[in-house]
């Protein structure tokens, strides 16, 4: 008995250390690769990664101590370099079975290491690739040598303890009424176990109850005996339920049963209960009670909680870390080359300033400027410059989606949640919890879904499409447009409600024709980056070639602009620039003549957009389209022909 004492002293103390271990856990901070590498090496059991040929690919820290050897030096061996070759061919047999069957299993493993006979429970996983195919096997193994061993002297001491009952159980018999043995029996064992133990009646009082109750739930026997539903109600009410089928089952079908419960102790303090009854009958077969035993397996249960919520956060980590992947491996297909911000005069000067201003807070920001002056690049300097830099920008066009998908494209959807939906989607605002999300475009957003986004912008709440959960998501918004809101407003194309939500700090953009001495610095830069991909070589612009291009309105600003110095780099022959045509050339010369009337510039603007468009034979988008040569999006120029009423001819 003074060694079970010590041993249960000693696993209390191992207790107490894998709590404060785990609480060194909570404290982690960095990255999720440290997170997992943390949570991983303060797991006591020996964790380890395989491949399909048996060579170690990771082990933790508690392989390496417990099994004598440098996690370093494992990797790339296999078990023989570790174990005696007897303990190795048997491992290695259990996990060719493991990989063939693809199904995890809990193994008992035994053999000599150091010269010393050991025991290992371990649980065993095949990995399978995304071709359905195993890759290799991991695993989790935990020492029960010792437990193993107290098994075995706690049977020993049973074995005893219930010679000794006999022997003194044949000393009361002659003493007293051979009518009250088997109860005298039953309550001389029983007052020994360190477990909980009783027996109901089949009318449902107690006849017995063993002191260890006191220990567990801090209610003498003698309470419970007095009060029976003290039984039932120290149970949580979580639990309840599950007491009150088990219950029901066990006298419909009396039979031995085990589950696991919570009960509140005296003092208040949770603990968990694993439960084991069965049946008592008499010498007829006559059915007279339940004999149960409860056991305290709270710190068990916890230690599996505690493990069980380790490998959720692990496994919501790799989730998120997925999502980041494959929304950056778009990013990388779809990303302009917006490396720089060029520009030395004063109007950018102060739009840079006021993003630096905004860019540590999460407040909404809402940048305002014509198409092609560089909002979304705005946006990604204010991103850049937050502390939420660490994950990525995530942008949502709002006018190149059709309506029927954004809602989809903002908030994801469940499988089957519409035609079409054959698999989970996260949307743009789950993907972007953490984040910053741009939503570029905004005043293309369909009406009907503006709701929608007010409510995410107010209390940061959404559902996913066919699904009634509500979800959370922590996102700093940052708009874009090239619309008058407030026009809008006004015609019921845009919400109030939403606007003053979105325009707490606003940034306007000046167009290319209010910064006209950053032309050149553009020039420049546009042609070093360009002339490399088109093979040319170009030295100089001339000085009338620079005039002509800082005097012109650039109605479609820098990408504009850039368009017009590619083609001027691919028709110059030699090293000096020249411009492939004049800047607006194909814009009417109906508004030169001297008695012509002068038009408003939205005239202007529709009568250029026609030409070009006539130009084209109305191809919008795609090379050589309307809006290439208009230096807009194909979704800006639609959006724009919608403006004026403009619709292809039948």
């Amino acid at each position: 008995m003074e060694r079970h004492k010590a041993e249960s002293k000693r696993a209390k103390q191992q207790i107490k250390r894998e709590k404060e271990r785990r609480n060194e856990i909570e404290k982690a901070q960095g990255s999720s690769e440290h997170l997992i590498q943390t949570l991983i090496d303060t797991i006591e059991g020996e964790v380890f990664v395989k491949d399909r040929n048996g060579k170690y690919l990771y082990v933790n820290k508690a392989f390496g101590e417990d099994f004598e050897v440098d996690p370093k030096d494992v990797i790339g061996k296999d078990d023989y370099f570790v174990f005696s070759a007897e303990t190795a061919a048997k491992l290695q047999e259990n996990d060719k079975r493991i990989m063939a069957a693809k199904k995890a299993e809990n193994i008992e493993e035994s053999g000599f290491l150091r010269g010393k006979h050991r025991t290992y429970i371990t649980n065993k996983v095949p990995l399978i690739g995304e071709d359905g195919n195993v890759i290799g096997i991991c695993g989790v193994g935990f020492d029960i040598t010792r437990q193993k061993e107290l098994e075995k002297e706690l049977k020993d001491l049973h074995r005893n303890l219930e010679r000794k009952v006999k022997e003194r159980t044949a000393q009361l018999n002659e003493a007293v009424d051979k009518l009250r043995g088997a109860e005298l029996r039953y309550r001389t064992v029983a007052d020994f176990t360190y477990d909980w133990e009783d027996w109901t009646n089949l009318d449902g009082t107690l006849q017995y109850i063993s002191p260890s109750c006191k220990r567990i739930s801090g209610y003498t026997p003698q309470q419970f005996v007095e009060n029976p539903s003290l039984y039932r109600e120290i149970i949580v009410p979580e639990d309840q339920d599950l007491w009150k089928k088990h219950y029901h089952d066990s006298r419909k079908e009396p039979k031995a049963r085990e589950i696991q419960f919570r009960i509140r102790s005296r003092n208040g303090a949770i603990r968990w209960i694993e439960h084991a009854c069965q049946p008592v009958r008499g010498d007829q077969g006559e059915l007279m009670g339940f004999r149960a035993s409860n056991r305290d397996i709270t710190k068990r249960k916890e230690g599996e909680i505690k493990l069980q919520n380790a490998y959720a956060e692990i496994a919501e980590l790799k989730v998120q870390l997925e999502a980041d992947r494959t929304y950056l491996r778009e990013e990388i297909r779809l990303e302009h080359d917006y490396e720089h911000i060029i520009g030395n005069s004063d109007v950018l000067k102060y739009v840079l300033f006021k993003a630096e201003q905004i860019a540590p807070r999460d407040t909404t920001v809402l940048i305002l400027g014509e198409t092609g002056t560089g909002k979304e690049l705005i946006a990604r300097t204010i991103h850049n410059a937050s502390p939420r830099r660490e994950r990525p920008l995530i942008k949502v066009d709002c006018a190149a989606m059709p309506a029927n998908l954004i809602e989809s494209e903002f908030f994801g959807h469940e499988k089957g949640a519409f035609t079409g939906a054959v698999e989970r989607r996260i949307g743009r605002f789950e993907l972007a919890d953490g984040a910053t999300i741009f939503l570029d475009e905004i005043g293309e957003l369909p009406i009907a879904l503006q709701q929608k986004l007010l409510r995410v912008l107010q209390d940061g709440e959404f559902e996913r499409l066919g699904s009634s959960r509500v979800r959370k998501t922590d996102v700093r918004v940052i708009a874009a447009t090239n619309r008058n809101l407030k026009e809008d407003v006004g015609k019921g194309r845009f919400r109030e409600d939403l606007l003053y939500r979105l325009n707490v700090f606003p940034i306007s953009i000046p167009p290319l024709r209010e910064r006209a001495e950053d032309i050149p610095l553009l020039v420049n830069w546009m042609i070093k980056r360009i002339q490399r991909r088109l093979g040319k070589h170009i030295k100089r612009v001339p000085k009338d070639v620079m005039d002509v291009l800082k005097t012109y309105p650039w109605p479609g600003n820098v990408r504009e602009l850039e368009n017009v110095i590619e083609r001027a780099a691919i028709v110059t022959p030699g090293s000096v620039l020249q411009l492939a045509e004049p800047l607006g050339s194909s814009v009417s010369t109906v508004d030169k003549q001297p008695d012509a009337p002068i038009k408003t510039l939205s005239e202007i603007e529709k009568e250029y957009i026609l030409k070009t468009l006539t130009k084209t034979h109305w191809n919008i988008s795609g090379r050589g389209g309307a809006a290439e040569l208009l230096g807009l999006n194909s979704s800006t120029l639609r959006g724009r022909m919608r403006k004026h009423g403009i619709r292809r001819p039948l």
